[in-house]
């Protein structure tokens, strides 16, 4: 698998980079941009 951006963790700050990055992509016309959040907890956000 490859991805542009890989952020490691998903808590408040991953999550918020992962969204903050997606919606950058989408302003400079880089819809395409693939972003991966890996935890490696069972659940997301803690």
């Amino acid at each position: 698998m490859e991805f542009d951006v890989v952020i490691v963790g998903a808590g408040p700050s991953g999550l918020s980079a992962a969204i903050k990055i997606r919606q950058l992509a989408i302003e400079n016309n880089l819809p395409d941009l693939s972003v991966c959040v890996v935890e490696k907890g069972s659940e997301v956000g803690a």
